[in-house]
């Protein structure tokens, strides 16, 4: 079976080159085990977490790749975290999860350095939020390549704000319950609504982190300052919330022998930053565009801040390092929540793609 994946380039006529072609073959995670879920467990498993893997399986059914964060010898497995729809005007919760294989990131570390001092960025944060300044607008085609080199998996739920939770009934009930589990089990007292996004962030990461990583890898978290963990010590809480939720999506006989986490440091890491940015821009363009989507009258054009029309068109296909995929959960009749997979489609694709074939 052949499988295909786009890689943009100024020049799509020459021939690609055998290494090239080598390389993004050894990326991709072949015959993966895509099932997280536990069948030894002694609870029954979340909806939310039953969804997950129903959309992973369902993905990869028709086509969808996966990095193997074990190439190369790749010992420590980076997780980066950051979300979007938190404008009372949009209508989606947008939470964006990067994973991927830190000893192989120099190609992409040595880009951005190039990068950086082509557009002069200094020490500027590539953010969502910047976009309409110029320097980010003329960075940001060389930003998106230069991720696609990063061997890893950019993945996106998108959540309708209709849906009050995703791991119980809609109402007070649910949100006491977790409330009052979150406290008398040590990690920290939040208010409801922060408690529910807590609870959706560590389940993404941890469950994303149980399908990718490999017994003894490290593994290391990073997500931004947010009301989640607005202190050092609420931080170590929601470190040990993921490290207890971890364990539902892996294995007893997995053993990960360093498990750290971090939030930006207040001393600037650029290199950490531009991690942390590709979650950002994608949490944030997919969350303005859908809500534009939702709220345009038929016939309206759909407008989005520049910037954003790039990075939905390089959310449409994979790199030869990057794999991406994004899944949408909406209100079903009867309190049940729906899901599928989220697959965005250009109106003019760009022609100077080359395809790289990879043999599964």
């Amino acid at each position: 079976m052949t499988n295909k994946f786009s890689e943009t380039k100024e020049d799509s006529s020459s021939e690609i080159p055998s290494a090239l072609i080598e390389c993004a073959n050894k990326l991709v995670w072949k015959n993966p085990n895509l099932d997280v879920l536990r069948v030894e467990a002694k609870r029954p498993h979340l909806p939310f977490s039953e969804m997950m893997q129903e959309a992973i399986k369902r993905g990869h059914s028709h086509g969808k790749l996966l990095p193997d964060l074990r190439a190369c010898g790749n010992e420590t497995v980076a997780v980066f975290t950051d979300y979007g729809g938190e404008d009372n005007k949009e209508r989606y919760f947008t939470y964006s999860t990067l994973v991927c294989g830190w000893n192989l990131s120099e190609f992409f570390l040595h880009r951005m350095k190039s990068i950086r001092q082509k557009h002069s960025l200094e020490e500027k944060e590539i953010a969502f939020k910047d976009f309409r300044m110029g320097q980010l607008q003329r960075a940001l085609p060389d930003y998106l390549n230069a991720l696609d080199t990063l061997p890893g998996f950019l993945f996106t739920l998108v959540v309708d704000k209709h849906l009050s939770s995703l791991f119980g009934p809609a109402g007070k009930e649910t949100r006491d319950l977790i409330t009052q589990t979150l406290k008398s089990e040590g990690f920290g007292e939040r208010k409801p609504a922060i408690n529910e996004k807590l609870l959706r962030i560590v389940h993404i990461a941890a469950f994303l982190t149980g399908l990718l990583a490999h017994n003894t890898q490290k593994i290391f978290w990073m997500t931004d300052h947010d009301s989640i963990s607005p202190t050092a010590e609420m931080h170590e809480k929601t470190l040990s919330l993921f490290q207890r939720v971890l364990g539902m999506y892996t294995n007893e006989k997995d053993i990960f022998p360093i498990l750290g986490g971090a939030l930006p440091f207040d001393e600037r890491s650029v290199e950490l930053l531009d991690f942390l940015s590709a979650t950002d821009v994608c949490a944030g363009s997919l969350s303005q565009y859908l809500t534009q989507v939702a709220t345009v009258k038929p016939g309206e054009e759909i407008i989005v801040k520049a910037g954003c029309e790039r990075v939905l068109q390089w959310l449409a296909h994979d790199g030869i390092g990057l794999k991406k995929m994004n899944v949408i959960m909406r209100p079903g009749p009867n309190g049940i929540i729906k899901s599928s997979i989220l697959k965005l489609q250009p109106e003019n694709p760009p022609k100077n793609v080359r395809i790289i074939p990879i043999f599964i």
